[in-house]
């Protein structure tokens, strides 16, 4: 039990019984009014506090402030007898995490601490990788997918091994690059440099003497004291080759024969020069049909092949998106001095149903553009208007049509509960959650309108 939970509620059973349901998963501490839990909080540094809204003495928000001005990082969720908007918007703005209604559903209390906790540890992660250098780069890679764990798992065990080649294959925007400076910075010892070459940005003539350096002399135009190449430059690091389907050919004999002697020349050079330098290779191509059609070397394919890491496209990684947007809420918050926190239900579905073509690189450039411009501390629907109008929501897209002067709110109701749900992953909690619902309401109109049966 790592985590410590602090309850802060003048009710004693429901202290009580928040215990019960927490003291098996957590440390629990309890406060029955707001001087104890303002007392305990900086000596216990609690992960989550429970933070009950009509407290006697000092109501909930401005215990909320007084926490936030000890702790800017303090993680709490209010805790309310009457769902009032404006008590929830304003202690939303001053920093809570989240709200839960009396009475509480256990489900859905234990789903909120987990994602609570979630958000802190994503927070530490930001913290983490905003380092500008670490000794041992943890595979702070943001993501819950299982392809994801599985690909950092075998890419953490070939960071052990300077000499095996690596091959990165995805869609273009998926985090090719962030991996491999994570297999980089992951190395057993304090790496050298990360040399990044971008193959398709070279021209067929330039490639040579980019990848090995020349002597002076070497051809008309090349400097009077010859230069080294990015192999040189990256001795003791790694050399990362983007866009490796985009090498010419005559090129990719040469990396052939580097890769086989692990020693190369310059261009018009005769010193034979040992290669140091660990070699990931990343491309956006299938380079399995590419063999096939002769644009890529059979040879080369298969001595880059060594160890391969196929990264999914974000589209099938749904339950990465939130977590990924809260990550980029975090990072522009702090470049541009903003205090977006929260994310709406119906922002949240839109971001889980949109396709994402341009993958981790687009919804990382979309949130950058939003905390930018937009004002105020909430995401919503409206503020992906970027995206245009094709990308709006399948669930809207499924809303039945206008039958006269009247939508069918009947089978709207349906279909937004089926959508929502399959969001959801099947959890009616958070679908409630994006629905911006009890769950018990969800579950209620789920039996109303004869889902129940359709959902098992």
């Amino acid at each position: 039990m790592d985590s410590k939970i602090l309850i802060v509620d003048d009710d004693k059973s429901i202290r009580k019984a928040l215990s019960l349901v927490l003291g098996d998963r957590y440390g629990v501490i309890t406060a029955q009014n707001s001087a104890e839990a303002l007392a305990l909080f900086p000596n216990e540094s609690p992960d989550v506090v429970l933070l009950d809204v009509g407290l006697p003495e000092m109501d909930g928000v401005e215990v909320l402030k007084r926490l936030k001005s000890i702790s800017p990082d303090a993680t709490v969720i209010m805790v309310t007898a009457v769902e009032e908007v404006t008590t929830i918007v304003n202690a939303i703005k001053h920093g809570a995490y989240d709200y839960l209604v009396k009475p509480i559903d256990s489900q859905e209390l234990l789903l909120t601490i987990k994602h609570a906790l979630e958000n802190r540890d994503l927070k530490n992660q930001i913290k983490t990788i905003q380092k500008p250098r670490v000794d041992k780069y943890n595979f702070d890679l943001i993501g819950n997918n299982t392809n994801i764990k599985d690909v950092v798992e075998i890419a953490k065990k070939a960071s052990q091994s300077p000499d095996t080649p690596i091959l990165i294959t995805g869609e273009s925007g998926v985090g090719k690059g962030v991996l491999a400076k994570a297999t980089h910075y992951s190395t057993c010892e304090i790496p050298g440099p990360f040399i990044t070459v971008n193959c398709g940005a070279i021209t067929k003539d330039l490639v040579e003497s980019e990848l090995f350096g020349y002597e002076r002399g070497a051809f008309t135009g090349a400097r009077a004291d010859g230069r080294k190449g990015r192999f040189e430059e990256a001795a003791g690091g790694t050399l990362f080759l983007d866009e490796i389907g985009a090498m010419p050919l005559s090129a990719q004999v040469k990396l052939l024969a580097v890769l086989e002697d692990r020693a190369f020349y310059r261009i018009g050079g005769s010193r034979q020069i040992k290669v140091s330098a660990r070699i990931i290779a990343a491309t956006n191509t299938n380079l399995d049909k590419a063999v096939d059609k002769g644009d890529f070397r059979r040879d080369l394919f298969f001595r880059l092949n060594v160890v391969r890491l196929d990264l999914p496209p974000l589209r099938e990684r749904q339950e990465d998106i939130i977590l990924l947007t809260r990550h980029f809420i975090n990072q522009y918050n702090q470049k541009f001095g903003k205090n977006f926190n929260e994310i709406t239900p119906d922002a949240q579905l839109f971001l889980r149903s949109y396709q994402w073509p341009g993958n981790v690189r687009e919804l990382r450039n979309t949130i950058e553009r939003i905390i930018l411009i937009e004002t105020g501390n909430i995401l919503t629907k409206e503020h992906f208007h970027i995206l245009g109008p094709r990308n709006d929501i399948q669930i809207e897209a499924k809303k039945p049509q206008v039958a006269g002067n009247e939508l069918d709110y009947y089978q709207a109701t349906k279909s937004l509960i089926r959508e929502a749900i399959k969001t959801a992953g099947g959890n009616i909690t958070e679908a409630a959650r994006l629905m911006n619902m009890p769950p018990h309401k969800l579950r209620y109109r789920i039996k109303k309108y004869g889902l129940a049966n359709e959902l098992n």
